[in-house]
């Protein structure tokens, strides 16, 4: 399985947490390059270690494994929902305007 949507969403939320490679390595108690090559797709963590990363970034499995799940479901969306909550109602219009714009023209 290619891990390229995970590792990009792993590396997404590690940035969010204002965390390097290193720092991530040091608290999952592996090697920066480690987290390197899960970041670019070209290591499939173990089970165990999604978990571990998962409670170092304090996120859930899903955020990072929805791109896998095959099954009609909202976890893809569970990121960029959180982040439209946290926005003024303004800003959520503008943002529903453009997402309405950008679905009508793909």
């Amino acid at each position: 399985m290619d891990f390229k949507a995970g590792g990009r969403n792993l590396q997404r939320i590690r940035k969010q947490r204002k965390l390097t490679q290193e720092q991530l390595a040091e608290l999952v108690g592996c090697t920066s390059n480690t987290v390197s090559r899960i970041e670019c797709g070209s290591l499939f963590p173990a089970l165990d270690t999604v978990i571990i990363l998962c409670n170092a970034l304090n996120t859930t499995a899903d955020s990072i494994l929805a791109p896998y799940v095959q099954a009609d479901s909202t976890l893809r969306w569970t990121h960029l929902a959180d982040k439209l909550a946290s926005l003024p109602a303004a800003k959520q219009d503008k943002i529903e305007v453009i997402l309405d714009c950008l679905i009508d023209n793909i």
